[in-house]
């Protein structure tokens, strides 16, 4: 009897073994099977190509598709619209009527030893006023307080950022009374973005209260006056008599003029007063602020500072720093 009995609680011992480990596998399986289900599925990254590779390629395409001589014209004088460097890979195609004497005949500048290429000068302004025909400032003004105003605001800043400025200036500073006694530290609040608003803001309240003072609220339309004016000097006064009077007494030598003066070889001073009368020798008086107009588009269109295009200018078989 006790046999039996231990031959029966074995077997039932035996049979619970048996269903604990049946269930304990059953609930691992299910726990394997949500866990599988759950863990996302690994999918092999796809092989990125280099940011530069993929930089050039695109834009290769588009240079072909877009860059026309069309669409060059249309962004001279417009700082809008300007053409991105990149995609300017050809110019207009222009009429040549005179004949350039060849670089390697010029004769050099008795100080510098440069080639003096101011006898090719009428071959070069042919070409150039091909490509920018009527070249208009690209600063906004209405009077000739504004023009005075809105370049002495350009000083290392952009046109762009300048009619941004002057855009809402111009409506809050109406007449020469209101920048003649605006407050300093609210007028370069306003002129805030455009750099070197403490001077800006001198010059500007400094030239509206003598011009208010000693000549009745209207600027004056002489040199010699102007250039009394603070922050005024003889490019300044350039601009305001050419583009507020309609005077031309000289030519605006800015950056881009004095540079591309140099490397066309125009010029062999560095000294903005001296380029000039080179370059007042050269071009009839109505044409004295095209001149500087067209030499700024060209030095900001083409002819850059660091990489200079002249793959594409239409006068690189002119100038003598071309390819150099």
């Amino acid at each position: 009897m006790e046999n039996q009995q231990k031959k029966g609680q074995k077997k039932n011992t035996e049979t619970q073994t048996k269903k604990q480990i049946k269930t304990k596998a059953e609930t691992q399986t299910k726990a394997k099977t949500q866990i599988k289900a759950k863990t996302p599925k690994k999918t092999q990254p796809k092989a990125q190509t280099p940011t530069k590779t993929i930089a050039k390629k695109p834009l290769q395409k588009e240079v072909k598709k877009n860059a026309t001589g069309s669409s060059f014209k249309k962004s001279a004088g417009n700082p809008d619209v300007k053409t991105p460097r990149q995609t300017v890979t050809e110019m207009p195609v222009v009429n040549r009527t005179i004949e350039p004497i060849p670089l390697f005949d010029l004769s050099p500048f008795p100080i510098s030893k440069k080639p003096d290429n101011r006898q090719n000068f009428g071959a070069i302004w042919e070409i150039l006023k091909q490509l920018y025909p009527k070249p208009e400032v690209e600063l906004n003004f209405e009077s000739p307080f504004e023009i005075l105003a809105a370049t002495i605001l350009s000083a290392q800043c952009t046109d762009r950022q300048v009619n941004t400025v002057t855009k809402k200036l111009f409506q809050k500073y109406k007449k020469i009374e209101d920048y003649a006694f605006a407050d300093p530290a609210e007028f370069g609040r306003d002129i805030y973005s455009t750099g070197f608003y403490n001077s800006k803001t001198k010059h500007i309240i400094g030239s509206a209260n003598i011009i208010l003072n000693d000549y009745g609220g209207n600027v004056p339309n002489t040199m010699e006056e102007l250039t009394k004016l603070p922050g005024v000097g003889r490019k300044t006064a350039n601009i305001i008599l050419s583009r507020g009077f309609n005077i031309n007494v000289g030519i605006a030598v800015d950056t881009h003029v004095k540079r591309l003066s140099n490397k066309i070889g125009l010029t062999e001073y560095e000294d903005p007063e001296k380029i000039e009368k080179d370059l007042m020798q050269l071009v009839q008086k109505e044409e004295y602020d095209d001149l500087s107009l067209t030499l700024i588009f060209h030095g900001r269109r083409v002819c850059d500072a660091k990489k200079p295009k002249c793959d594409v200018c239409a006068i690189s078989n002119l100038c003598p720093s071309a390819f150099t």
